[in-house]
């Protein structure tokens, strides 16, 4: 058997803490690596969900603006269809305005400036 020496002591205890300290920075060194792939797939996920969300809004504004436009365009139509009943209407009431006694006409011609002004 070996004897033990005092410097056999220090040698096998010097080892024994550079392996240790060796041992420390080896698993600091993965703990690092692990943080910086965890950094980079969150990253990533953040920037699709970004991406997802601007294509999201960008769809919704789309159909808001082709809603938008329809209905503008239906407004626009009742609104030409309403002046043109409005001229058949001004047509109709002069015809029958002609057809009236001239009493009448005058009570015709009255509640017509009435309206007229209501409006």
């Amino acid at each position: 058997m070996a004897e033990l020496t005092l410097d056999t002591v220090t040698d096998t205890a010097r080892d024994a803490f550079y392996v240790t300290v060796g041992a420390g920075v080896i698993a600091f060194q993965k703990l690092q690596v692990q943080r910086v792939e965890l950094t980079k797939t969150i990253t990533a996920q953040i920037d699709d969900a970004k991406g997802s969300a601007n294509d999201s809004l960008a769809t919704a504004k789309a159909q808001l603006d082709s809603a938008s436009d329809l209905a503008s365009d239906r407004v626009k139509l009742v609104e030409e269809r309403l002046t043109a009943l409005e001229g058949r209407l001004e047509a109709l009431l002069n015809q029958l305005e002609g057809k009236l006694p001239e009493q009448a006409k005058d009570l015709v011609k009255q509640a017509r400036d009435l309206v007229a002004r209501a409006a």
